[in-house]
């Protein structure tokens, strides 16, 4: 029970659960299981039957596809504390479109999509409220589309530090590059060589300092300007 409190707890920071009373969200956990990944296990394949969609406690999980000449494209990094295919619910067709495998150990939440409508269908509240998020969901995907469609690649890599400060500005800055530099490369779709080229001149330039997967922002004020 009180697990249940602790995940509930959790899972209304969410924008998929935020709506639910604990009553609702008790009913979900009831047909929710609690799944363990190693570092490279396969949680699903592109074309398996997509019954449940996933909260991700903690690790990071890639989100790929196969390319018909056998090259690996990774489309997504997802880390703790988001939700990934979630949409295909709402699809007519209940089948993965891309592969999920993790890239460190990962502890996630497996919903069952049809528990999870049939809440929906219940209560209209809900509907509207989740029709809500999204709608504020998507306008931030497009500012981020714009980000990596517009903005230089220096931008792209400069946005992403900040986003991954894991405390403010006004104390002494320190980013954990937790996942590959790669797979970091490929979130912001650019080359990892043009990724690790920026970070050496930001390294040049005294603005960080990295030690192995350690970053230190030395200079707060030019990072947050740096072009």
């Amino acid at each position: 029970m009180e697990l249940q409190r602790v995940h509930a707890s959790l899972l209304h920071q969410h924008h998929l659960f935020s709506s639910f009373s604990d009553e609702e969200l008790a009913i979900l956990l009831q047909d929710t299981q609690l799944i363990h990944l190693e570092r490279e296990e396969l949680l699903f394949r592109q074309g398996d039957p997509g019954g449940h969609f996933y909260f991700l406690i903690d690790g990071t999980v890639k989100l790929y596809r196969i390319s018909p000449d056998g090259n690996e494209k990774v489309l997504e990094v997802i880390s703790q504390h988001e939700t990934f295919a979630e949409a295909i619910m709402f699809m007519e067709k209940s089948q993965y479109l891309v592969s999920a495998q993790a890239i460190t150990s990962a502890q996630l939440f497996s919903f069952s999509n049809s528990t999870y409508l049939r809440l929906l269908n219940q209560n209209s509240r809900l509907s509207i409220a989740l029709l809500g998020k999204l709608s504020i969901r998507l306008h931030q995907r497009i500012n981020e589309i714009e980000t990596l469609s517009l903005k230089n690649t220096t931008h792209r890599v400069v946005r992403y530090l900040i986003e991954s400060l894991t405390n403010n500005l006004t104390e002494r800055p320190e980013i954990e590059l937790n996942i590959p530099k790669r797979l970091i490369a490929a979130r912001l779709s650019i080359q990892p060589e043009t990724f690790s080229r920026i970070m050496r001149k930001l390294c040049d330039d005294e603005i960080i300092a990295v030690d192995g997967r350690h970053v230190t922002v030395l200079d707060p004020e030019r990072l947050l300007h740096y072009e």
